[in-house]
């Protein structure tokens, strides 16, 4: 698995990074990994499609799920987020994942992804 680095913003929390953040994307495109963050530990599955585009269920260990959607911008992944299960507007957000080169401590927090194909992944 390789490490990545990563964000989630939502209203009352602001922007909150993932920690310990590792995914591994096979070759057919599969997406598998865990972390950690504010909320608590977390699986990530999912998957990657040609087009660039990605689903991902974020699973919290004992808790909710939340649904990922994004594109690949050649940067990182951008794109939103929502819990399905909450309806009282605090569902939804934006997030970002970048993978890291081998040393992650050379590498600076993202702070913002203007994605390639942000035609195509408004979601």
């Amino acid at each position: 698995m390789a490490k990545w680095s990563g964000w989630w913003e939502q209203r009352g929390f602001g922007r909150q990074k993932m920690h310990d953040l590792v995914l591994d994307v096979a070759a057919d495109g599969m997406v598998r990994g865990e972390g950690v963050d504010c909320v608590g530990r977390f699986t990530f599955r999912g998957r990657f499609r040609s087009d660039g585009t990605i689903s991902l269920v974020k699973q919290y260990l004992g808790a909710h799920r939340v649904i990922y959607e994004g594109c690949n911008s050649g940067e990182g992944i951008f794109g939103d987020w929502l819990i399905p299960e909450l309806c009282w507007g605090q569902n939804t957000g934006r997030f970002a994942l970048r993978p890291l080169p081998g040393d992650a401590a050379q590498c600076g927090e993202i702070r913002e992804l203007v994605p390639a194909c942000w035609d195509i992944c408004q979601v």
